[in-house]
């Protein structure tokens, strides 16, 4: 049952073109396909989430997302392998 999701960087949109990186950011982890969240993740010290493994059937929708303290939020959607 356990499944793989990509490593990606957690950055939040300048608006401006720009990106920022998001060190030290939890990042929650939403099964997308069955309507359930799952464990919470971190970006490291310099914004990079590592690649890993989730307790769900490969080919789940899975959405990362973060939200700031100035309500700024950003996700991303992959399907685990």
């Amino acid at each position: 049952m356990p499944s793989d999701y990509l490593g990606f960087e957690a950055l939040v949109d300048n608006d401006d073109g720009t990106t920022t990186p998001l060190p030290s950011q939890t990042i929650t982890v939403y099964d997308v396909t069955n309507d359930d969240p799952l464990s919470d993740i971190a970006s490291d010290a310099v914004g990079h989430v590592d690649a890993g493994t989730l307790a769900v059937d490969p080919g789940t929708l899975v959405r990362f997302s973060v939200e700031l303290a100035d309500g700024r939020c950003g996700y991303k959607e992959e399907l685990t392998t």
